[in-house]
Order: C-alpha cells, then structure tokens, then sequence
C-alpha cells in the first residue's frame, strides 16, 4: 500500500503477476453466503469463508488513471499559469521519491525502469521545461515542479533541498503559452504511473473588504501609548507592512518589500484592533485590553508585484515566511502569528493541500501558532444575512454555493477563524455567521473552521457602516470587514494566554483552553441548527484570556498536560465532588472535556493522513468492575450510539480529529457511585506506528454546577490534595510540572 485517496480508498502498488494472485483469490469466494448450524446459539448463521468476506469488502478495483490525477483542461491550465503570481509551474505529486542517479542501479529492474522513463520522459517534451524537485516534511508526499517557458535550456532535474537560485534564473525566461506542449506535457504526466496528482498552484489573497474611510463612529480615538514598564502579549502579522500610526507598537519589522510595494492598509487594520480595538468597538467585540507587541512581517507585496518578489509563486512565499516566523520566534520569542491570507482554491475533502502541509510545518519546527482566515466568499455567492427563524437560515445553506474553506484553512497544527456579525448593528443579527464568512467542513475529520469571532457585518449600513472599525496607516478611523479582522481578534486572547501563563505553555494548551472555553454564539443554538453549526463557526467564540483563567466557586477546571507513548492507557482517578453526589451515590452536575493533541501526520494517504486518534473519555464506576462513559460530544444532537460505525465515529464523535469536546448536563445525577476516571488512550491506523517519543496532549476537564449553589472548586481540591495529587494554579503550573 502506497497512499489513500478518500476514506477507505487504499492505493497499491501492484504488477500483473501480483494481479494474478489476487484474481485467483477472488475467485475463490463462494458466490453465496455458507449457512452452518450453532448448537451454542441453537440456530442457523452465516459462516463465510475469509475470501467471501474479503472480497465483499471491495467496492471496486481499478486502475490509478488519468481522471484521478487532475480535474482541470488544458486551456485552464495556460489561461491560470499566464498569470505570473502563479510561478507558472504545474504542482506534481509522486507516489515514490526519485533517489540521486548514483543509485539507480542499486534499484530493481521494475523501480529502475519507473524512474528511468519518468525522468528521461521530459526529453520528448523538448527545450524549455524546468523540472524541480521540492524538499517534502517528514512522511509526506514527494512533488515536483514542472514549468514550461520558452527557454532555449534543456530540461533541468534540480535535487532536492538544493538553493532556489536556478529556479529564480530559469523563471525570468517568458512563459510558454502553447497549448500543444502542455497537451503533451499533461498527456505524459496523465500516464506516468510514477504521478500521484496534477494540480494548478494558488494565488494568495487577502480576505477582507478593502477599509472604507466612510465611517460614523467612533468620532475621534487617540492611540494608546506604549509602556516600556508593561509587558503586552506579542503577535506577528503576516502582511503587506504595518503603518506608520503603530510606529510605537512595533518592536521589530522582517521587511523584504520596497516601500513602493508594500499595501500597508490590510496590515494596519489589523494591527490597529490589536493595539487599539477595544477602545474603538467596545469589550463585546474586543474583549482584550488594548496593547500588544507587534512584530511586522511585511512579506506580501501589492498584487502586481508578487512575482517580482517570489518568482516561483506560492513555495517561494511560503520559504519566506519560514525564515521570518524562525527569526521572529528566536529573537522576540513571538508565537502567536496572524496571517489573514488565504489561497484562491477551496479545501478539498480527501486531499491536505500543499500549503496547509507547508503552514504546519513551519508551525511545528517553530512551536508556533498560526492563525488564519478562513476566507471571505465572492460578492456574486454571497449569502443573505442570517435570518431569525430556523428553517429559513436552513434553506439559505442548502442553496449557497462556493461557500467553502478557503487553503490553507484546512492546517491541523494552526487555528482558521471564521467572522461573526458584530453587536448593535442594525439589519443584521449580533453574533450570527458573517454572509461573507466561508464555511467547513475541512477534511472528513475534524472541526473546521476551529474558532469564530467578529469581523464586521457583510452588510453595510447607511451610518453605523460594517460595524468595526480600525485605523488606516495615517491613524484615520475606518470601518471594515472579513474573515482577515476576525483572525486577530482571536490571536490575540492566543497571544495574552501565552503572557500571561509563566513559563512555556504547550500549543496543545493553548488550543485546548480557546476550544474550551468557547461558546456557540446564541442564533447557532437551535436544536435543528447543532448539525450545521461546526461547519460555521467552528467550537464557537472564545471569551477573553481573563475569562478563561479564572473561575467561581461554582466549578473547577483541570488541565492535565502529558504525553502518551506507545503501550499506554492514562487513567485518572478522583471523587466527584461531595456537593454535587445525591443520596444513594448519584453524582449530578455538567462536565465538559476537550482533548487537544499533536499526532503524526502522513499526507499520502489523503482524508486519512491523521495515523494515530487520541481518544478521552469521563467514566463512572459501575458494578462488576466496569466503567461507563458519561459524555457525548457537543457538536452533534444524536444520542450515544455504542455500535457506531466507523463513518459515524469519524462524523460525529470525531474520530481521527486532533481537536475533540465531549460534554453533558447531569439534573437529576447519574449512577451508583462517587468514583470517576479521566482516560486517555491512542489507536493507530493500519500501517501506523507511534511516534518516538509518544504524543503530546491536553485534556481539559470542567466540572459545575448549573444551579450555580455549591462549592464546587474547594470540594474536589481538597479531594484532590487528601489524595496526594499536586496541583497548582495554571497561572503558575509551569513551576511544578514540565509540560502544561
């Protein structure tokens, strides 16, 4: 087996005896069920033979073809590869690595010859082909770039993890706009059995409405003064430069742009909430206090100069960024990045794009958190505002097109945020999807978009505008909005956590108490709705850094920060608290559980690149020794079902996903007894092993009482304390434990 398309599509490299074998296997299955007698069961049940049972498991078996490899035409093609943001060159995945030519003759006749034909292919192809081999991250797929121009070169095979120079000289040479050597080019890579897939590179956008300078409120602000005596949760912004209005919040800038090139408006917007965005629209809408570090990352240059900067498109952008975050990250400590771009092609469900895998990486080589839009639909698809009754906003999905996550909104390791209505704005209902905010799902598992939070209303109104407002690099009050002004609204409760928490905090923590503490906002909340909600705004909005920290007396949260290695199963153990436990030993009460962690990652195998789930589980004590699971997830209305198949597992409870909460409300208590468990244990996929070292994770476990009477916190401390387990305030944890 050599990669996996959709779920259960398995790729398999095969030759004609080996197909042989498997014919005569096939064969063997008897064409009908075999009926044998149970005594045990006194009665007749199907007693099929291994083959019977295997070859009905098959759908289809087919070759890998040309329809599997790309979906778009040759005009398509030269009409998307003209533009020169492009890089003008065709993304090429392979199923296998091409190894150095000094060790071809090491390989066996039928691999030598794979890549022997592959290679040498591009010959018949003429003068005027650049062929480069790209570096690919841990188990992912090999690729290639292939770009035709109208050089007078040869072709050139560069290796891998060599310099971009050569790609920098050969793509100065025009673009080759003949239709007939692309026919050519497409036709060979169409029927190269080496070839994965064949796919056109993206075009990086920004995804806001341009700022209006048309605006009613606020009628004046003032820009706070920075305090070199304060410390500030620091952000990167990942933009077209950051105006000269911030000059006094900006403690370091990676500029590569000329100032001709640079479209500062986007960024400043931007950096204009962090800095200054409750005083502009108001705790609702901008629950941090005002101020923050900005580290300036201006790396996106105006549009019509893109391929003066990064000639080879998108891998040339994206290399760039590496190098900033890397720097930013060693110099500043920064881990919280915003980059409110997105690439002008929707997530697909059975493939992780190139540069979601590229954004992931660069997150996990840096122990970073990046935090991205997940785009804004295009004016002629845009939704109607977000009606008050239920099965109109039903309807209104169920018609709307090209509404989907934008790339890379899909990335595992990062946080896409979807845009919310803002308060008090007439015409428009407060905290329901934005009608420009794009919708998941992302992958067939998992939550997509992962957050939301307000980004302006998508309809403007005469005098209150789109309802947020920032400033342009003048420091003049604009209003604005996009799925771009939502992202750093949750970056920055992101970036305030890592403040305020001593000590390194984990990402997994990060992400868990966001996830956690995050509420579907109220017009999401509807019965009929739940199903729908997730695709929306994701696990929902969270509330400030403050909220999350800090808790009443009413309820406790636990944080519970390990890894799990290979042979593990975790249990916690602990009493629920006496407060809440009825007479009899029923426990009542809410208890809410997110698991967050960090599995490994292999993009061959498509919607199934997630090897190993980390599962968590609340369990009571029963009788018998026996345990039983109390919490359902929170983003689907159907009730437990314990015979679950696997597209159930994966839809609804979330199976494969690095991200899970699990959740339920006890009025009248449940079970026989006080005594309760936290588990944590993995599952690996077929052909998966744990990684060295095991996976990082973090459990996060709150328990309350919604009558909102008893002592919730001070019961199950000092149960937790008589029994030896040491504790601390997460404001301070990272003090007494290695990883939180």
């Amino acid at each position: 087996m050599v990669g996996g398309g959709d779920i259960g599509e398995m790729f398999v490299e095969v030759s004609p005896d080996r197909l042989a074998l498997v014919k005569g296997e096939i064969q063997k299955a008897e064409n009908r069920t075999r009926i044998e007698f149970s005594e045990a069961q006194d009665r007749e049940i199907p007693h099929p033979t291994k083959q019977r049972s295997e070859t009905g498991a098959i759908k289809s078996l087919e070759l890998y073809g040309s329809s599997d490899k790309r979906s778009f035409s040759v005009e398509d093609a030269v009409a998307w590869l003209s533009n020169p943001r492009t890089g003008g060159g065709y993304e090429v995945e392979l199923f296998d690595a091409i190894p150095p030519r000094a060790d071809w003759d090491r390989l066996p006749d039928t691999h030598h010859k794979l890549i022997t034909t592959f290679v040498e292919g591009f010959d018949e192809i003429g003068r005027g082909i650049l062929v480069e081999q790209l570096p690919f991250w841990h188990s992912g797929l090999p690729k290639v770039v292939v770009r035709l121009d109208q050089s007078p070169d040869v072709t050139v095979m560069k290796p891998v993890n060599a310099s971009n120079a050569g790609r920098d000289r050969r793509a100065s040479a025009p673009f080759d706009e003949n239709p007939k050597r692309h026919q050519k080019l497409l036709e060979f890579l169409d029927n190269h059995p080496l070839v994965r897939s064949v796919e056109l590179p993206g075009v990086i956008v920004q995804s806001a409405i341009p700022p209006a300078q048309s605006r009613s409120r606020p009628d004046r602000v003032t820009i706070p003064t920075r305090n070199i005596q304060t410390s500030y949760p620091r952000i990167g912004i990942v933009d077209g430069g950051v105006g000269a209005a911030l000059s006094d919040w900006i403690i370091d800038r990676w500029a590569i742009l000329a100032d001709e090139d640079m479209n500062p408006n986007h960024g400043t917007f931007i950096g204009g909430l962090a800095v200054a965005g409750t005083r502009l629209n108001g705790q609702q809408v901008c629950p941090e206090p005002d101020g923050a570090d900005i580290v300036d990352l201006a790396i996106f240059p105006d549009s019509e100069r893109f391929s003066s900067y990064y000639s080879g498109g998108l891998l040339g952008f994206f290399d760039e960024l590496n190098s900033a975050v890397a720097d930013v990250r060693a110099r500043h400590g920064v881990r919280v990045f915003n980059m409110s771009l997105n690439v002008e092609a929707p997530v697909m469900l059975k493939r992780y794009s190139v540069p979601a895998e590229r954004l992931d990486q660069i997150a996990e080589d840096n122990n970073v958190l990046i935090f991205v839009s997940a785009g804004n639909i295009a004016p002629q698809d845009l939704r109607p505002e977000w009606p008050s009754d239920t099965a109109t906003a039903l309807s209104d999905l169920a018609v709307a097109q090209n509404d989907g996550l934008l790339v890379p909104g899909e990335s595992v390791r990062n946080v896409s945020i979807a845009a919310l209505n803002p308060p008090d704005q007439e015409g428009s209902i407060p905290f329901a999807p934005a009608r420009y905010s794009r919708r998941g799902p992302g992958l067939r598992s998992g939550v997509k978009p992962d957050l939301s939070h307000v980004g302006g209303s998508g309809t403007k109104h005469p005098v209150q505008d789109h309802g947020l407002f920032s400033i342009l690099p003048n420091g003049a009050v604009v209003d604005g909005c996009g799925t771009s002004y939502a992202t750093p609204l949750a970056a920055k409760t992101a970036a305030r956590l890592i403040q305020e928490i001593e000590g390194e905090v984990s990402q997994e923590t990060v992400i868990g108490l966001l996830v956690h503490n995050a509420e579907t906002p109220e017009p999401l909340r509807s019965k009929d709705l739940v199903p729908v909600a997730h695709h929306l705004v994701g696990f929902g909005m969270p509330p400030s850094a403050n909220q999350i920290l800090e808790t009443d007396e009413h309820s406790i949260t636990l944080v519970f920060a390990s890894r799990i290695e290979e042979g593990q199963q975790i249990n916690f153990r602990f009493s629920w608290p006496p407060s809440l436990v009825e007479t009899g030993g029923k426990c009542r009460g809410r208890a809410k559980l997110t698991l967050v962690s960090t599995p490994p990652l292999d993009t061959r195998f498509g919607s199934e690149f997630i090897r190993v789930n980390l599962y968590a589980a609340l369990q009571q004590y029963q009788a018998n020794d026996r345990w039983k699971g109390r919490l359902d997830p929170l983003h689907h209305s159907a009730a437990r079902n314990t015979h679950a198949d696997e597209a159930d597992l994966i839809k609804h409870y979330l199976k494969w996903s690095p991200v899970k909460v699990f959740g339920k409300t006890f009025p009248k208590g449940v079970g026989p007894t006080s005594d309760w468990r936290l588990t944590v244990e993995y599952l690996t996929r077929s052909h998966g092993d744990m990684p060295d070292g095991g996976i990082p994770f973090t459990a996060i476990l709150t328990i309350s009482d919604p009558e909102g009477d008893a002592p919730v916190f001070n019961d199950l401390r000092l149960n937790l304390q008589s029994l030896g387990v040491q504790i601390a305030d997460i404001w301070t944890a990272i003090r007494v434990t290695s990883r939180v």
